[in-house]
């Protein structure tokens, strides 16, 4: 009889703590850009949606920033000044869920949309009280000491927020990682002593705590941003071919600014901390220039959008940054010789 192979988790994770990590320790005057070159992280990290790196790269990374700063307790320090909309699609849809339970089941749906390696769940008692839990198989460490600490610390940090009144304490915490030598700041932002060592992260919240209404929530809007969370996961398109660093690097930036409106060429080079005419010049040595890509990240993001019938065209224009759905359909024709709505029935007719 076969056995199946170990589980092994991707070469690279996607980690949305890098960003705000960064920008902490710049507010609280430490100079960031020497473990940026260090870890070569991209120059404008600390302003990424989310950055891609080795498992074993981000664990020194973040026990590099914690010598930096000498902060022990740096991912929970983080965890209470992240800006609101860091966690974009995922984030909206728990800010728009009708209750802190339903706020925890939709990370457990949607937490993969963040990194496809977790694997979380949210399980219901019968006394009405629930648990949130999130790890990844195979490595009981998961993202290390200060990414759990950070995480844990941000569900509860924003689930107050949420409900807009005092949480009672959660009635369990549980790290995947082994206890630090002190413990007491965790116990003053949980409001209860975490059990360590586990392999995996976990919030238990009492069923008075999960059925407190989240003020702001908006069903319809929950129903729009879930089947946009939906569409890509299940329909997403073959991988692209690799490309250079510095490539990957200007495309991260230009998707991140679509949803400003159509990328510009002087805000990527900002961002990425070049001049103009290095971007152009670096462009230009692997063979491409700017609105090639562009071009390449609109034509990627359009075959999986017009794929979920929920988006309208003009939704899938606004998307991709495109001020006119008139010039959405001439990009597209060009791409593909056809406008998106013939193939986008020629999509569903195959």
């Amino acid at each position: 009889m076969e056995t199946q192979p170990p589980f092994r988790p991707p070469a690279d994770v996607r980690s949305q703590l890098v960003g705000p990590l960064l920008a902490y320790l710049r507010a609280t005057g430490h100079d960031p850009m020497p473990l940026v070159a260090r870890f070569g992280l991209p120059a404008n990290a600390a302003s990424l949606p989310e950055v891609s790196l080795p498992l074993t790269t981000l664990h020194a990374f973040l026990d590099a920033a914690e010598a930096l700063s000498g902060d022990a307790f740096l991912g929970l320090h983080v965890a209470q000044r992240v800006p609101r909309g860091t966690y974009g699609l995922v984030e909206y849809i728990a800010r728009a869920s009708a209750t802190v339970r339903d706020t925890f089941r939709a990370l457990a749906r949607y937490m993969a949309l963040l990194e496809p390696a977790w694997q979380a769940s949210f399980q219901d008692a019968a006394d009405g009280s629930g648990t949130f839990a999130y790890g990844i198989p195979g490595e009981p460490l998961a993202y290390g000491r200060h990414a759990s600490e950070y995480g844990l610390a941000l569900f509860v940090h924003v689930g107050r927020q949420l409900t807009e009144q005092p949480w009672r304490r959660p009635a369990a915490v549980a790290f995947a990682h082994p206890a630090p030598a002190d413990i007491r700041p965790l116990v003053e932002h949980f409001g209860v002593t975490p059990e360590f060592g586990g392999g995996r992260n976990a919030l238990t919240l009492d069923a008075a705590t999960l059925d407190l209404r989240v003020v702001g929530a908006d069903p319809v809007l929950l129903s729009v941003l879930e089947r946009a969370a939906g569409a890509p996961l299940a329909a997403a398109p073959p991988a692209d071919p690799p490309v250079p660093d510095f490539v990957q690097h200007v495309r991260d930036a230009i998707r991140a600014s679509l949803q400003e409106g159509p990328p510009q060429v002087g805000d990527v080079a900002r961002g990425l901390h070049v001049s103009l005419r290095t971007l152009q010049r670096r462009l230009a040595d692997h063979g491409t220039s700017f609105q090639d890509e562009v071009d390449a990240v609109r034509r990627a993001l359009s075959f999986q959008y017009l794929k979920d019938p929920h988006l309208g065209v003009s939704q899938v224009a606004f998307l991709l940054g495109y001020s006119e759905l008139s010039t959405f359909d001439r990009a597209f024709k060009r791409w593909t010789g056809m406008t998106p709505r013939v193939w986008r029935e020629g999509a569903e007719g195959g």
